[in-house]
């Protein structure tokens, strides 16, 4: 059994693609990537998860041109990576960076009791030359 012709869509299914340049699913008229989209590139890049994640940069880089062409005004960076790439993290990466953001945040107050870093935020702590006495 070849095994090429299990990944050939049945005659007259068309996958869920953008229709450019206004970054909309040909299928389901939703803004690109829809959710069967989304779907369907994660069961792609399974195995390959930066290799998605880099497809998706280069789209969100067209589209981005696409949308400066077609309206006055420029795209939401934000809004752009949300739709394209942000939703490629792992579910469990949200909660991940939001513990690295605290951490972060209380290595940057200050050293803790008897430690020695950074003096406070924006400002590097000094750390003492234990050789010579203060003077």
């Amino acid at each position: 059994m070849d095994r090429r012709a299990d990944r050939v869509p049945p005659a007259g299914r068309r996958g869920h693609v953008a229709a450019r340049p206004a970054w909309r699913c040909r299928v389901c008229a939703a803004p690109w990537p829809c959710q069967p989209a989304k779907l369907a590139l994660r069961v792609e890049y399974a195995h390959d998860p930066v290799g998605l994640s880099v497809y998706l940069c280069v789209l969100l880089h067209e589209a981005a041109g696409d949308w400066l062409r077609l309206r006055p005004r420029p795209p939401d960076p934000a809004e752009l990576f949300a739709r394209f790439v942000g939703w490629t993290r792992p579910v469990g990466a949200a909660a991940e960076r939001g513990r690295l953001d605290q951490l972060l945040a209380r290595t940057a107050t200050g050293p803790s009791r008897g430690g020695r870093g950074r003096g406070g935020p924006g400002r590097p702590g000094r750390v003492p030359d234990r050789r010579r006495p203060p003077g």
